[in-house]
């Protein structure tokens, strides 16, 4: 009777097992389906517009990098990364004749490209289910605030900037001055440096600045030789 027993447990226990690596199998592949689509919408959104061609990818890659130097790592590194990838996705909702004008802008058009910050946190919050775009939220809107309170949306200063918001700040503006726009060619790697150097404690978060000035300070050769981070 006791090895009839046995052989029952060892029965439930292996079919529980079982169940558990299906379950596990089906999640990792609605991870990979879900990583793709992050990165499948940032292409496309960088695909509008050739200058900005790998913009979203590489600020992802820069961002992560940051997070890594500053400690981040599983979840919290991943969720940087997404972040990073949608932080522009607010500028679907900026007309093409604003986001592409070589000339000046009139306050009310560049009113219209800070617009895209919060746009893009409206445009999370119509995924469903809510709480799997929480994580998201801080970086795509506070991506543009500074870190002496004078950036936009919000005006927010030092720690009240989201995590996200104030490492992506950095990755992004690195990236924004070192590409080709229509209406200047990128900036050299030292020159970027320079003002991000400049910009420490005031516009951007000393900390993250100071760990990407270190890191590709040391690194000249990291930009040209960097290839955009994998979906995992």
């Amino acid at each position: 009777m006791q090895d009839e027993y046995s052989d029952e447990f060892s029965k439930l226990v292996a079919g529980f097992n079982m169940m558990v690596r299906g379950l596990q199998a089906r999640e990792q592949q609605s991870r990979q389906l879900l990583d793709s689509y992050f990165s499948t919408l940032a292409v496309a959104l960088d695909a509008r517009d050739s200058y900005t061609a790998g913009h979203s990818l590489r600020v992802a890659e820069y961002s992560v990098i940051i997070g890594q130097l500053a400690g981040l790592s599983g979840q919290e590194l991943d969720d940087l990364r997404k972040s990073a990838l949608l932080h522009d996705i607010g500028k679907i909702g900026v007309r093409d004749s604003v986001l592409f004008k070589e000339e000046a802008l009139t306050d009310e058009e560049f009113l219209q490209i800070q617009s895209h910050t919060v746009l893009g946190e409206n445009i999370l919050r119509q995924i469903e289910p809510a709480d799997k775009m929480a994580p998201y939220l801080g970086g795509v809107r506070s991506h543009h605030e500074r870190y002496d309170g004078l950036g936009y949306p919000d005006g927010l200063a030092g720690t009240n900037i989201p995590l996200h918001g104030r490492i992506i700040a950095v990755a992004d503006a690195y990236d924004a001055m070192t590409s080709d726009r229509p209406y200047r060619k990128g900036m050299d790697h030292e020159r970027a440096l320079g003002i991000l150097e400049q910009g420490r404690g005031s516009q951007w978060d000393p900390e993250f600045a100071g760990l990407f000035l270190d890191y590709f300070g040391e690194k000249p050769e990291a930009r040209k030789d960097a290839q955009p981070v994998q979906a995992g």
